[in-house]
């Protein structure tokens, strides 16, 4: 699923730290300010690491 679909109710403005399952079982983690800059430091990942965005199994806030 996208990041936009798996981050509904989870990510809030204000700043936070997030976990971004992928591939059925890899994670990376991102600190971001809200859905927008997560979703640039996602986009940035995938086109680093060569991986389809729309990749993402959940999204979780750590703090």
């Amino acid at each position: 699923m996208t990041l936009r679909e798996a981050s509904k109710g989870v990510v809030k403005s204000g700043g936070g730290t997030y976990n971004i399952g992928f591939n059925g079982g890899d994670e990376t983690q991102f600190d971001a300010q809200n859905l927008k800059e997560l979703q640039e430091c996602w986009s940035e990942f995938c086109k680093d690491e060569k991986i389809s965005p729309g990749c993402v199994d959940y999204v979780e806030r750590v703090s």
